[in-house]
């Protein structure tokens, strides 16, 4: 997805048709002040161990251009305060003879050490060695630990090297560039006994501070070095991934296959470049998550290498090397490694008609490009990881499966003869006359029925109809869902269902039977062109895997060049609480659509494998705590959070998760969702949808906001609930009260909903969740959580006032926050002798700076660090032994730095995340 500039353009048309991005902000919400008066400044701290720097502009000896031949220069003091000495070594263009750097490097003692490399992006493969020790290679695509922009497309990100053994004394480092052509630069490198932090410019004893920096402080946390004690999760996760066996399903729950536990996956999505981290890194990843309450990680990205029909050595050694890394802190792993837009294809392709095009639908007929991706799972599935001993197919660690990431034939981009070119779309037409002799005899009296029928039968020449060769052309999507009377149309939507079923029922018996693969498999993971009518269609053909899966993203009203997936100067938004349900623009009606609202499909397990609150937005600190207790309230298998790397992140881009908003609030929201803190609701909503009906074109049930005082329990008719009725209609704010399911069915259905006047209130703007232990009140934008061993709230805290829940109380003049009680000891708060307090307000970038209020510009997108808002209030233990119990604030890696009081009553912190609360 947002690696590259066109698979974002596509997650743009997506943002477009599935958020409601034109609302405006409530007036009353004040604005966040910008930081342009602060000044970045550095400090000095004491390492316990040496580190050795040095800048690459002063090599011993070298074949680069001089430093000011750098095409990449910085241009201005801005841009040269971003480098180590202000400016770097590069080169550009074709070069006659390798280029070289040579350093004299002195080591005080002898050891390990971890060698890093501050670098121009994945620019200038090259190989390096300390004197006579063997090469090592630094490919084109090299993990990046961090980023800081001088300009556009322009940055320095630092590399890990690797570790090194190096006596002490005088060392040659050699660093030899591998191609002979494009851009590259470096700005130093440095050499430590332990893993490094990247911060920017600044050394390993030097840190970020702030002057004339009000009402926020800086985010600066250092590498955790695991050394025990205070906040760590770990133990919720197995010894090792796969432990008890496989994951199975049981009914709608995932279980352990050796106890039948139910287990949920708290996850997180990683990039396939994460492969490419050395083993260091991979390893501290692996102990970072799972201290956070992580327990599975999505692998998403693309395994083929410059030949897609081919996948190299090195990199499938090195997924081996992550997925045992992560197997052996108790995460599992879920593999997605096909994306039309991460491959273009044309004439030298081998695939007709192509000229530097995306794929679209090209899985699901094309016997030739299944061939590749079958050829894609063998590779991985059937040699064994050196790492573990085990080939994939066979390792418990490997729990899910994805077939194909967001691509439909019912989706925009299904488009016949453009996003497919008419050679392949003639293999297309053939399968389609095919299926409609089955149907009607012959391709020519299934269009001498569709002629009888009303409209919807329109081709373009070009695109029509050759029922001699036995080829029917397609309609376009919208001619489907628009005409849905036309016998063409409802035959059009019917094959692309069947058959894109079909193709997921192939691939799970390639995976199962031939591969011997004994894990889970989902299908896919995306939208229509058109919800009600092509929506369950899309799903029913998703129903013939195990589990279901769906995609969600939240933001601001985000726009600009390439706001679908980066910030950038000039851009505009709007700030966007998900609490209030904000109108769109030019309606009356509030815009319920969130991505936490989980639909339960024929009762299986459900995931949603992509999710985040995306920037810019300061509206982001309730999402955790959203995902988590409605996540339970409604069933929700697995959230998997959208994107992260090896540790914190050192700013904020558009998908940014490993930030203390999402990240920072994961251990609280992953107890309560993983240890089951809250209750599940119960069914609100069962919507049973007839296949016939459906490919019929007469939809499912509208979700819209009810207008009825009473919504009582009901069966409905099939054609009632068919047509929309709005009596009929599903509430979306069922989702904040229960489970809502629906089923497909060949049978004549009924459809029932359960009253839900006594718990939504319309006219005082809250929804209380089935439980009782949610409350949702869209009118101040607040949510509240009280149960034995979970209390909390989220949103506009200041408008609350003394907040009183069963066993704590909170006082606060934060604007907007979130705080969280959790039990850390399987009790209930009235009795607990452990507890975490987690709190948390909003998050952006050092130096974030935008003009206008409710419509605001991007001025500067601002540079690490990250920075916090200032956190505030007093909270008091509802308990009569509560003095006894005592306060201790934990830093961002849950280790004790303060005493705070007793939990009586405490003063928070303004820059502390973590309270223990402990006899």
């Amino acid at each position: 997805m947002p690696r590259f500039i066109a698979t974002l353009l596509l997650t743009l048309a997506c943002l477009i048709a599935c958020q409601s991005d034109r609302a405006t902000l409530v007036a009353d919400v004040r604005e966040a002040p910008d930081t342009a008066g602060a000044t970045l400044v550095s400090r000095q701290v004491k390492l316990r161990e040496p580190f050795i720097w040095w800048e690459a502009e002063t090599p011993a000896k070298t074949n680069f251009p001089p430093v000011d031949r750098n095409p990449f220069a910085p241009a201005n003091e801005t841009e040269a305060a971003v480098l180590s000495g202000g400016t770097w070594i590069g080169v550009d263009g074709d070069y006659q003879e390798p280029l070289f750097l040579e350093y004299s490097v002195t080591v005080p003692e002898s050891g390990s050490y971890f060698f890093y490399s501050r670098k121009f992006w994945q620019h200038g493969p090259f190989r390096w060695r300390w004197d006579d020790q063997p090469w090592r290679e630094v490919g084109s695509k090299p993990y990046l630990m961090d980023e800081v922009a001088l300009r556009q497309f322009v940055g320095a990100n630092w590399v890990s090297l690797g570790q090194v053994e190096l006596a002490g004394g005088s060392h040659r480092l050699r660093i030899e560039m591998t191609r002979n052509r494009g851009p590259a630069a470096f700005d130093c490198f440095v050499l430590t006994r332990s893993l490094f932090q990247p911060r920017g410019r600044l050394k390993p004893d030097q840190r970020y501070a702030a002057k004339n920096l009000t009402d926020w402080f800086v985010f600066d946390p250092e590498v955790d070095r695991f050394t025990g004690g205070g906040l760590d999760l770990r133990s919720l996760n197995e010894s090792f991934a796969g432990e008890k066996g496989r994951i199975l399903v049981k009914g709608e729950d995932f279980v352990h296959e050796q106890d039948g536990q139910p287990v949920r996956f708290w996850a997180v999505n990683t990039y396939m470049e994460s492969i490419q981290m050395d083993r260091s890194l991979m390893q501290y990843m692996a102990r970072f998550l799972a201290k956070r309450g992580v327990n599975m990680v999505r692998l998403h990205g693309e395994i083929w290498s410059t030949d897609f029909r081919k996948i190299d050595p090195a990199d499938l050694d090195r997924l081996f090397a992550f997925i045992a890394a992560m197997k052996q802190e108790g995460i599992y792993t879920c593999l997605s490694i096909y994306f039309p837009l991460w491959l273009k294809l044309d004439e030298t392709s081998g695939f007709a008609g192509y000229q530097d095009q995306h794929p679209f639908s090209l899985l699901f007929f094309n016997r030739d490009f299944q061939k590749i991706y079958d050829n894609w799972w063998r590779s991985l599935f059937t040699p064994v990881n050196p790492y573990t001993g085990s080939t994939l197919a066979a390792d418990p660690a490997v729990a899910i499966v994805e077939l194909v990431n967001e691509d439909s034939y019912l989706f925009w981009t299904f488009d016949p003869y453009k996003t497919i070119p008419a050679p392949q779309m003639e293999i297309l037409e053939r399968q389609f006359g095919h299926w409609l002799t089955a149907k009607y005899g012959s391709p020519e009296r299934a269009l001498a029925n569709w002629a009888t029928s009303v409209g919807g039968d329109r081709l373009k020449p070009e695109q029509g109809d050759h029922p001699q060769a036995g080829r029917v052309g397609f309609l376009p999507l919208y001619q489907v869902f628009t005409n849905p009377d036309s016998r063409r149309a409802q035959d059009t939507a019917t094959f692309l269902t069947e058959h894109q079923k079909q193709f997921f029922q192939a691939a799970i018996r390639m995976l199962k039977q031939d591969l011997q693969y004994r894990g889970l498999i989902y299908a896919s993971n995306w939208n229509t062109a058109d919800p009600r009518l092509l929506g369950p269609l899309d799903k029913y053909s998703n129903t013939v895997a195990e589990v279901m899966d769906r995609h969600g993203y939240f933001g601001s009203f985000h726009k600009g060049d390439r706001a679908s997936y980066a910030l950038s100067k000039g851009d505009t938004y709007q700030d966007r609480s998900a609490l209030l349900f904000i109108p769109r623009e030019g309606e009356q009606e509030p815009d319920f659509n969130l991505p936490i609202m989980d639909t339960r499909y024929n009762g299986k397990p459900s995931l949603i494998t992509e999710v985040n609150w995306t920037m810019p937005n300061r509206f982001r600190a309730d999402f955790p705590l959203l995902a988590s207790a409605y996540g339970s309230l409604q069933g929700s298998d697995g959230f998997f959070y959208f994107v992260t790397g090896y540790s914190w992140a050192t700013s904020l881009g558009k998908f940014a998760i490993a930030s203390p908003v999402t990240l920072g609030q994961f251990p609280a929201t992953a107890l309560i969702y993983r240890k089951g803190l809250l209750q599940p609701g119960t069914d609100v909503v069962d919507v049973s949808l007839k296949l016939d009906d459906l490919y019929a074109l007469r939809g499912a049930p509208v979700i819209a906001p009810q207008n009825l005082d009473e919504f009582r329990v009901r069966d409905v008719p099939a054609g009632q609930v068919l047509q929309g009725d709005r009596a009929s209609s599903i509430d979306p704010l069922a989702f904040l009260v229960g489970k809502v399911n629906l089923r497909f069915t060949r049978d004549n259905p009924t459809s029932r909903q359960v009253e839900l006047s006594s718990l939504i209130d319309r006219k005082a703007k809250t929804i209380r969740s089935s439980t009782g232990q949610l409350v949702w009140d869209y009118n101040r934008g607040l949510v509240t959580v009280n149960a034995p061993q979970a209390q909390g709230a989220t949103g506009f805290l200041s408008r609350a006032g003394n907040l009183q829940l069963d066993n704590v109380s909170l006082s606060s003049d934060l604007d907007y926050g979130t705080f969280l009680l959790v039990a850390l000891d399987d009790q209930p708060i009235a009795r607990s002798r452990q507890m975490l307090l987690q709190v948390m307000s909003e998050e952006q970038n050092f130096g974030w700076q935008t003009i206008g209020s409710s419509q605001k510009t991007i001025e500067s997108v601002g540079s690490p660090p990250i920075i916090v808002r200032n956190l505030s209030g007093q909270v008091s233990l509802q308990r009569r032994d509560a003095q006894k119990l005592k306060v201790k604030a934990l830093d961002p890696n849950g280790y004790p730095v303060a005493t705070a009081g007793n939990a009586a009553k405490f003063e928070l912190r303004s820059d502390c995340f973590y309270y223990l609360i402990e006899e």
